[in-house]
């Protein structure tokens, strides 16, 4: 299990992105920032709000367990079978259908980091090897999260 120097970095790295975009006011890649529609941006919460359970269910069962229900969901991720693995790829799916404006370099490094996690948690690799892969997928999505820019898409009746 990873020490608690390694999860504070990556939260602190999200938190330090996450104020970046919000003090900054608009997208930081001005010209290649990507517009991304309520539905798009809903679609990209979701799933990121899914990873980041799978995530927890992983690496901190008795936290994931705090949510209500989770019990059955939170076994059916640890066992790393079929029902684990669409719980990653089906949302790591959507995020990247969610993210497909952004600028090619960086669809192209989350599609690469995103498979790297979990292509290292399903096949045999050791765990120092998924959790590189870990830390460069929040890396690259901080990256990608704070290049992308909200825009009003208009309800059609």
């Amino acid at each position: 299990m990873p020490n608690a120097l390694y999860w504070s970095a990556l939260g602190l790295l999200a938190i330090i992105g996450l104020a970046a975009r919000l003090l900054h006011g608009r997208a930081l890649l001005g010209r290649r920032a990507a517009p991304m529609g309520r539905a798009d941006l809903a679609v990209a919460l979701v799933a990121l709000l899914a990873l980041g359970f799978h995530c927890a269910a992983m690496f901190f069962r008795s936290v994931a367990l705090t949510v209500p229900g989770t019990d059955g969901a939170v076994a059916a991720v640890r066992e790393l079978g079929t029902v684990s693995q669409i719980a990653f790829w089906v949302p790591g799916v959507l995020l990247l259908v969610a993210v497909r404006r952004t600028w090619a370099p960086l669809l192209i490094a989350e599609t690469g980091a995103l498979t790297a996690v979990g292509v290292t948690m399903f096949w045999d690799f050791d765990l120092s090897v998924h959790l590189v892969a870990l830390a460069v997928s929040v890396v690259v999505t901080v990256a990608l999260l704070t290049s992308v820019s909200a825009r009003d898409t208009p309800v059609r009746v």
